[in-house]
């Protein structure tokens, strides 16, 4: 496959369907990303940037996996919330991302309400401004 053939892939696909395309192809790619680690988090020391590198696609599979069961409205094979985030919270202690983990979910949960983009998609106008939030996703 290159651009031509996944662009191709994906361009007839709505938005809906691209998403959940998106994620299953970010989804395999940690699985991959494996390949090129270290076989095992013992043999590469406790504070190595690998470790930390392994933790942060360790965390992605998880994530992506949990983001894959909602897109496929599938909730009753996920993980309870509660569970999955004490869950992704141990592991970031485990690789010694905590630190990391918190930031992203600091600026998620402040991104969850807006998406900084450079066209207002509910009147489909270009919009600009310094500090302006754009599309506003929660319901």
């Amino acid at each position: 496959m290159n651009a031509a053939s996944l662009a191709e892939w994906l361009t007839p696909l709505s938005l809906e369907a691209r998403a959940r395309a998106l994620t299953l192809l970010s989804y395999r790619l940690t699985i991959h990303g494996r390949d090129y680690g270290i076989a095992s988090v013992e043999a590469i020391g406790e504070s190595s940037a690998l470790k930390k590198l392994v933790g942060i696609n360790e965390l992605q599979h998880k994530l992506l996996c949990q983001t894959g069961r909602y897109l496929e409205d599938q909730e009753r094979t996920a993980y309870p919330v509660d569970v999955f985030c004490q869950i992704l919270f141990q592991m970031a202690n485990n690789y010694g991302i905590a630190p990391a983990l918190d930031a992203a979910s600091k600026s998620g949960r402040n991104g969850v309400r807006y998406l900084f983009l450079a066209i207002n998609t509910t009147r489909g106008e270009k919009v600009s401004g310094k500090g302006v939030r754009y599309l506003f996703l929660a319901s």
